[in-house]
């Protein structure tokens, strides 16, 4: 059964990779009347796109998210500026994000038209999410707060992009990061009833008894930047940050 959903996948990307271009109604159009010159979603730190790069000739593609996402939007853009845009059928304009896509956790598809004076091209995604998996990961980023939600506590973080001089975190070189602020780098997780907490600096740490110590100390050397430790979407160890060497 999955090699026969296999062979179904690949078939349908490559019968992407032929347009669905508008039929000839004895009108002169453009070329890219009924294109899109560009094509993003709003989860690029979990999504991944089959093929990676947006081709306004390739009409199928495949997306996959995290398990955990749950409001995916796209923005499309139109070549020709008198282009109708519809995604899933609602008209959306050129260059804004589309409504939210409500996800389950089954596969389904997007489809994206694109009329212009009788003519018309459709894009489909295939949007689907990827199966849990009990990861421990690694990020850094400046803590925004830290509250109680019900009875569980949950730290609200800028994240910050790290870079290694290196090939890999095993290289063993100096580290640098990057911070832009956007709405897709900002991560809202609960705390682990374990999860443990140091304050301080890298070289010479604290290590706090309890969420409340850390909330009076965390701040007060120089600095909100921290590591963050998390397994699936449960934070359970925060330290300061610090170059690696």
């Amino acid at each position: 059964m999955k090699r026969i959903a296999a062979v179904w996948l690949a078939l349908a990307l490559m019968l992407g990779c032929v347009p669905a271009l508008a039929e000839n109604t004895g009108a002169y159009y453009s070329p890219t009347a009924t294109l899109l010159s560009g094509l993003t979603h709003n989860c690029p730190n979990t999504g991944i796109m089959l093929p990676e790069s947006f081709d306004p000739f390739q009409t199928t593609y495949l997306l996959t998210v995290a398990d955990w996402v749950s409001r995916p939007v796209f923005t499309p853009v139109a070549f020709d500026p008198n282009a109708v845009i519809t995604v899933n059928g609602k008209v959306v304009k050129s260059g804004q994000k589309s409504q939210v896509i409500p996800m389950t956790d089954k596969p389904q598809a997007v489809t994206i038209t694109v009329s212009n004076g009788g003519a018309a091209t459709t894009y489909t995604i295939y949007l689907q999410r990827r199966p849990s998996e009990k990861r421990t990961k690694v990020s850094a980023g400046y803590i925004n707060s830290i509250y109680l939600k019900g009875t569980t506590w949950r730290m609200d973080a800028d994240l910050v992009t790290i870079q290694y001089a290196g090939g890999d975190y095993e290289s063993g070189n100096l580290s640098t990061f990057s911070n832009k602020t956007t709405e897709t780098n900002v991560y809202d997780y609960p705390l682990n009833a374990n999860c443990i907490f140091y304050y301080g600096t890298k070289e010479n740490c604290y290590r706090a008894r309890n969420v409340q110590e850390f909330m009076s100390n965390y701040l007060r050397y120089g600095s909100s930047l921290y590591s963050i430790i998390y397994i699936e979407s449960e934070i359970v160890a925060v330290f300061p940050y610090g170059a690696d060497y």
